[in-house]
């Protein structure tokens, strides 16, 4: 009988044992094996991302002469004072080039966009008069400048004026832009063309037949 206790005992004792190693190594152990196996995981999304970054990186480096070229002609069109006077001219040459009767430049102050871009805008309000055809000539030349141009929108109607015929009148609001001067908010840049005053109408009578590429 006491040899039976005996027995009994060690068996507790040797279960009593066991449960400390499980509950003292065994199972602290199981947590950071846990553990390591979700940094793991981690670890490999990390490295997906980071070798698709590379890809992206590498293919935009081979990229690089195209990219430059592209942001080269971007400059171009978006200059960085406002040269407005330029701008002003090379209208008044296509719209001479269309064979237009009249036409009316009239910008406005510099300011922001309202669309937020990082740049400075100049509105110019647009008037002309021709005909049909050397209108729409006017419209498809002046979206063809080597200049950023945006056209908000514009109207055309034909008027009666005494000893012509068919005369169509355009309106148009458009939009040139420039580089925004650091610390500035829409100011022309030290150095540029000023900026006329608001409302200072700028009118050129173009004439007749100037460019043997217009229609007429």
């Amino acid at each position: 009988m006491k040899q039976h206790k005996q027995l009994i005992l060690g068996s507790v004792a040797t279960v009593l044992v066991m449960a400390m190693i499980f509950f003292f190594l065994v199972g602290p152990r199981r947590t950071q094996l846990k553990e390591t196996d979700a940094q793991v995981v981690a670890a490999e999304s990390q490295t997906v991302v980071l070798k698709t970054e590379l890809a992206r990186l590498e293919s935009l480096q081979k990229r690089a002469p195209q990219l430059q070229a592209a942001l080269d002609d971007i400059s171009d069109l978006v200059p960085e004072d406002n040269r407005l006077s330029s701008f002003v001219f090379q209208v008044q040459q296509e719209a001479n080039r269309a064979g237009l009767d009249f036409i009316s430049i009239t910008p406005q102050l510099p300011k922001t966009p309202p669309e937020g871009a990082p740049l400075a805008e100049i509105k110019i309000d647009i008037g002309a008069k021709g005909s049909f055809f050397t209108i729409q000539d006017f419209i498809r030349r002046l979206t063809e400048l080597d200049r950023a141009v945006r056209v908000d929108g514009f109207n055309m109607a034909t008027v009666e004026e005494e000893g012509s015929s068919d005369v169509v009148e355009l309106t148009a609001s458009a939009r040139i832009f420039f580089e925004q001067p650091a610390g500035t908010a829409a100011a022309t840049a030290p150095g540029a063309t000023p900026a006329p005053t608001e409302g200072e109408a700028t009118t050129v009578a173009p004439p007749a037949n100037t460019d043997s590429g217009g229609i007429n």
